[in-house]
């Protein structure tokens, strides 16, 4: 490893240590990406329940929502449809490509992969104004290679690449950084 590498890896260890210290109880990293226009969404469970009054769309048992490279695992999902057009985001701005969809909720053993980037939580909840994931539970995890990141509450937004990482008081943020995982300047 280079000296300039690990001068890197250094810097970037410190500043992690720099947020989880002068904020004890949350940790928090921003990675700016473009984004591109979502795909379509595919759904597949062993029963459907469809409350047109209510518009709520709920999958039940074994579930699997896939779009683009993102593959969200649970034993339910709820779909929250917008009645008013006029608060729902475009298409361009909704991962699901769909403008009125509101709100989504995942329970029980919740697994969801983007890209290289894993988490599990015991429930999801993904609102598509804000582009907002929060993953809740008894030990909600994000992964990425080997590294990963745990706390009571771990907030994605999916369009500026940001994590927050929070701990509930009791039990505090705990991360692993593998050096494998680290982006090179050699290369």
């Amino acid at each position: 490893m280079s000296t300039c590498h690990r001068l890197k890896l250094s810097a970037f260890v410190l500043l992690i240590l720099i947020l989880t210290g002068s904020c004890p109880m949350a940790a928090e990293t921003s990675l700016e990406t473009p984004r591109k226009k979502p795909g379509n969404l595919h759904v597949t469970s062993d029963k459907l329940v469809a409350e047109q009054g209510n518009a709520v769309v709920e999958f039940i048992g074994n579930v699997r929502a896939t779009q683009d490279d993102a593959v969200l695992l649970a034993d339910s999902v709820k779909v929250f449809i917008s009645s008013d057009d006029k608060k729902s985001p475009s298409p361009e701005q909704t991962p699901l490509g769909q403008g009125n969809v509101d709100k989504i909720i995942a329970t029980g053993h919740v697994q969801y992969t983007a890209g290289d980037r894993k988490a599990h939580a015991d429930k999801a909840v993904y609102t598509s104004n804000d582009q907002k994931l929060v993953l809740t539970g008894n030990n909600p995890k994000l992964l990425t290679g080997k590294s990963w990141v745990t706390g009571k509450k771990i907030t994605l937004f999916r369009t500026q690449e940001r994590v927050i990482v929070e701990s509930d008081g009791k039990k505090r943020v705990q991360a692993f950084f593998d050096v494998q995982d680290q982006p090179s300047g050699d290369q």
